[in-house]
């Protein structure tokens, strides 16, 4: 008598664990250019890329570029703000989550966050508890 197996042990219904992809799997517009121009280049002449591929081709190269722009430009304003609301801080005292007192003399901006500075203390926004005129 043969035995009776699970549908379980089919590999279909196996769980795979997730893997990580290794490398970069962001496309800029550097890459997007050689990857049309070689299309471009290897095509076979007697079957060319029809016309609507190639606009279509263009059309996603020019989205690329602006969303490219519009991030540039978002790290641009967040950067803007934050140094904006750092500046409103200065004169001001803050109360850390460690219950110490500061004043702060200065800001800056480093590695996409903003620093409030304390005479030689460097301070960030998630270290503030209280702020008081």
């Amino acid at each position: 008598m043969s035995s009776v197996k699970s549908i379980f042990d089919n590999p279909l219904y196996m769980v795979q664990e997730k893997t990580k992809a290794i490398g970069n799997n962001q496309i800029d517009k550097e890459a997007f250019l050689k990857l049309l121009t070689a299309q471009l280049k290897y095509q076979d002449p007697l079957n060319p890329l029809s016309n609507t591929e190639f606009v279509g081709q263009l059309a996603m190269f020019s989205a690329l570029e602006q969303v490219i722009n519009i991030g540039n430009t978002l790290d641009n304003m967040a950067r803007e703000n934050a140094l904006i609301l750092g500046a409103s801080l200065i004169g001001k005292k803050v109360t850390t989550t460690s219950s110490e007192n500061y004043t702060i003399t200065g800001v800056s901006y480093q590695d996409g966050k903003l620093n409030l500075l304390a005479g030689d203390k460097s301070l960030t926004l998630e270290e503030i508890q209280k702020i008081q005129a």
